[in-house]
């Protein structure tokens, strides 16, 4: 048996996940995500697919983050009418982020001239298509190939996709958590396979030692010291709801100073509403000094809200959303602190605070844009990265290795994906290579 998969997005590159699984009597996707990078509207997500979207038998998609499910409306605006398979918790969180997604990609795309990408019909369309799948249930494909889900302890609902035929497996890991959130369990061990595609996004480092919550307490103690505001832009799914159970826990501890928490993000609050449901574990996200703001309006107002303060807003990588309104008060206040707790994109606005950026180019509160000098603090924690580091994904490749014919390293910037790729050629022995985008290879399966 040959089949050939076709690296269409998230190689040699970070986001924009995009997998094609072609048996010769079948063709399967896995995830089809946004490209992210210093403009939302990256010409990128606007070509068309290198592939016929009607030829698709199955999407399976991994995790609801925007960079794995940012294209599939425009997948259906295109043709794809097949059915689309994830646990159920991603299913249930896809709806809400991809109409925030469409929101945000329809203003980019009137300020960068473009057509929208996708409308609120081709999300209700791609929802119509969606099916749920619990971990662990063998499900019939087509062309002899079964497929079951493995939790990968990213966010709620990721999952690895195995496909299974003839006694061979290839498993595709998303992306792959760290085993440090406090809401989840920590990924499931590599199921047999002997092909390999696994996320490198953090291939070549390696995480700290020390606790990420005393690092948190630390920063928020600092900032309430000198009077400032800690302004932290946050993922809505996942990385808000870690943060926000974290400093629930500081402050019902008495370990920080009580001071408000505004979560600026009706998304956050919407996705923390879906949490609460399929967690089971009550409201573990509300605490006395929490507030939700609602409207613009209402945003724009924290500026003059009394320090100190902790501000949660979108989006992660300061792409988008409220957040920017929110840099440009507190960036130039040398009391405050601005700090970054994910993956920053290459080019993006986050990533060049992260680099050092002394003057960066934003939005104003007042919708304008303004150039903003960097005189507050900007703080990051790797500990709250939904992402093995490069030691772990070694020793998560090095529990498969006995089987695995060939593995590759995708999602992570070249030098990343390569690094991941080297050591484990060097210290397992295992083939494997980080293919470019627009790369295929065939494999036994």
């Amino acid at each position: 048996m040959k089949s050939t998969i076709y690296f269409h997005g998230g190689a040699g590159r970070v986001t924009g996940a995009n997998f094609l699984l072609d048996t010769g009597g079948a063709k399967f996707l896995v995830d089809c995500g946004l490209m992210q990078g210093r403009h939302t509207c990256e010409q990128g997500n606007w070509e068309p697919f290198p592939y016929d979207p009607k030829t698709i038998s199955y999407l399976i998609v991994t995790h609801t983050h925007i960079d794995h499910i940012g294209r599939v409306p425009k997948l259906v605006r295109e043709g794809f009418a097949g059915t689309i398979l994830s646990t159920p918790a991603t299913k249930a969180l896809a709806g809400p982020l991809l109409r925030d997604a469409m929101e945000l990609l329809t203003n980019e795309a009137q300020r960068c001239g473009k057509p929208p990408l996708y409308e609120e019909a081709d999300i209700e369309r791609a929802l119509s298509l969606w099916k749920g799948v619990d971990y662990h249930k063998s499900v019939e494909l087509q062309d002899k190939v079964t497929l079951e889900l493995y939790d990968s302890g990213h966010i709620l609902g990721s999952a690895m996709a195995k496909f299974s035929r003839g006694g061979r497996s290839v498993v595709f890991t998303g992306d792959l958590g760290g085993g440090n959130s406090p809401l989840l369990p920590p990924p499931e061990p590599l199921p047999r396979a002997q092909y390999l595609i696994i996320e490198s996004v953090y291939g070549d480092r390696t995480r700290e030692d020390g606790s990420r919550r005393e690092e948190l307490e630390n920063i928020i103690e600092d900032t309430a010291a000198r009077g400032g505001t800690l302004l932290i832009p946050a993922f809505s799914t996942e990385r808000t709801q870690d943060l926000l159970f974290e400093i629930r826990t500081l402050m019902g501890e008495k370990r920080v100073p009580s001071m408000p928490v505004y979560l600026d993000s009706p998304l956050a609050r919407e996705i923390t509403s879906v949490f609460v449901e399929q967690l089971g574990r009550g409201n573990i996200f509300y605490f006395p000094e929490l507030r939700f703001v609602a409207g613009v309006e209402e945003s724009r107002k924290l500026a003059a809200a009394p320090n100190p303060k902790i501000i949660l807003a979108g989006s992660g990588m300061s792409s988008g959303g409220r957040v920017l309104a929110h840099e440009s008060v507190v960036l130039p206040d040398e009391k405050s602190t601005l700090l970054i707790v994910g993956y920053q994109a290459a080019g993006s606005l986050g990533r060049r605070l992260l680099e050092g950026a002394k003057k960066v180019e934003l939005l104003g509160a007042d919708g304008r844009g303004v150039s903003v000098q960097v005189r507050a603090r900007v703080s990051s924690v790797f500990g709250y990265s939904a992402h093995m580091d490069g030691e772990e994904l070694l020793e998560f490749i090095n529990k498969g290795a006995g089987p695995l014919e060939q593995v590759f390293a995708v999602e992570g910037e070249p030098a990343s994906a390569s690094f991941l790729a080297q050591r484990a050629r060097d210290y397992l022995g295992v083939k494997t290579t980080a293919p470019e985008g627009g790369e295929k290879s065939e494999i036994n399966f």
